[in-house]
């Protein structure tokens, strides 16, 4: 694998930007004075180009650090270029090119705590990332995906998914976080999740009327409000690592919300249930997953019971990372307490507004971002201080076999 991209971090945040004009694109004479029509022919990112960005995005280096090891810990120890809240993986990475659609999942491994808990240190280490590549990624349609120009907002139309560039899209599964954090509040704060429509405990009264829930109140729509937040989060710092990778390697990147999200969604093969009738009027469509790809921790892939169970066994079931196999620590006494009351709320949830999570989606994409090729002729027109040395050098070192 090339180390062509070994550049140094600060000086790769200095040169940071969003460059947005790729090989074959075209800006009308109506966007201030810029106006130009590619001449340069597309050149679609190599293998390696590609395996880089994905790791750079979700790649596993190894096992968490892990400082806390009880309840309130982790749904795995994988350890990712990027943060994820609790390690529970909530970001899964789609792409597309001309070629197809593809799925980069996580690495798996048959360990549940895995012996090498630094994967990459050496050079030589660092061929894994184009092995992981070649095992992980999943092609799931054949050619670019059909994304109507019309979907796409007017400021980028003529640059986003085109021939030769790459769109990344990170899509947060919300439900496996959804559930872990129950755990967390429940264990942590005893919280007293409470409907604050109908003004009652959301499913949990026993556990209140019994003192074992004696926090604060925590209603269904705080609670919600988290999720976005953290998923957010694990998906904007992943495509940051992307930008600065691309930026490394002298290539365009931009990061954008101006498309209809739901077009994208809908592109991907994602699944929208409807609110069950009469629960919830006015809800919207919930996306819960794609088809024997991305299935969410919730109905209609799993019941209720079994979603939270699925959540409870990675950490102490049989191979989860707490019980005897992993980091071997006894299970607290109030554990199974903490589980039936995740289970009582989320059923009550789902029967009394027919979707979890209540006004949050199951899955969304929170941003989109693509990777191309710059237009040299562009740039060295009108903004050639936005080029580095990286760039220019970029089809000699990286396409210098004759794939131009």
């Amino acid at each position: 694998m090339s180390l062509e991209y070994d550049r140094p971090l600060f000086q790769t945040m200095f040169t940071r930007r969003t460059r947005r004009f790729p090989q074959g694109g075209k800006l009308p004479s109506k966007r201030g004075r810029l106006q130009y029509d590619s001449k340069e022919k597309p050149v679609a990112l190599t293998e390696e180009e590609t395996a880089l960005l994905c790791f750079a995005a979700s790649g596993i280096t190894g096992v968490t650090v892990e400082e806390i090891r009880h309840l309130l810990g982790h749904l795995t120890v994988t350890g990712r270029t990027a943060a994820s809240p609790c390690a529970s993986l909530t970001l899964h990475l789609f792409f597309t090119n001309d070629d197809g659609v593809y799925y980069y999942r996580a690495c798996e491994t048959d360990e549940v705590v895995p012996a090498q808990r630094m994967r990459i240190r050496s050079d030589d280490d660092r061929e894994k990332i184009l092995s992981d590549y070649r095992r992980n990624v999943k092609k799931l349609k054949r050619g670019r995906i059909d994304i109507p120009r019309d979907a796409i907002g007017s400021a980028f139309e003529s640059m986003v998914n085109l021939p030769g560039t790459t769109l990344f899209m990170p899509v947060a599964d919300t439900t496996r976080e959804y559930i872990n954090l129950l755990f967390t509040g429940l264990a942590q704060f005893r919280w007293q999740l409470w409907d604050e429509v109908a003004d009652r405990p959301a499913g949990v009264g026993k556990w209140i009327e019994s003192g074992f829930l004696n926090g604060p109140r925590m209603t269904i729509a705080a609670y919600e409000e988290m999720l976005p937040w953290l998923c957010n989060l694990e998906a904007g710092m992943a495509m940051q690592n992307l930008s600065l990778a691309a930026t490394a390697m002298g290539l365009g990147s931009f990061m954008m919300h101006t498309i209809d999200l739901y077009t994208v969604m809908r592109a991907l093969g994602m699944r929208f249930e409807e609110t069950i009738k009469g629960r919830r009027e006015g809800a919207g469509v919930n996306p819960v997953g794609i088809d024997g790809v991305l299935e969410g921790s919730c109905p209609p892939y799993h019941d209720i019971d079994g979603a939270v169970s699925r959540i409870a066994d990675l950490k102490w079931g049989n191979d989860g990372i707490y019980a005897q196999k992993g980091l071997d620590i006894p299970v607290p006494g109030f554990y199974n307490d903490i589980v039936e009351a995740t289970k009582s709320f989320c059923s009550y949830l789902y029967e009394t507004y027919g979707r979890m999570p209540k006004g949050q989606n199951a899955m969304f994409i929170p941003i989109l971002a693509q990777i191309h090729h710059l237009d040299s002729g562009f740039y060295e027109k009108y903004l050639p201080e936005y080029l580095t040395k990286e760039d220019r050098d970029h089809m000699r070192i990286w396409h210098s076999n004759g794939e131009v």
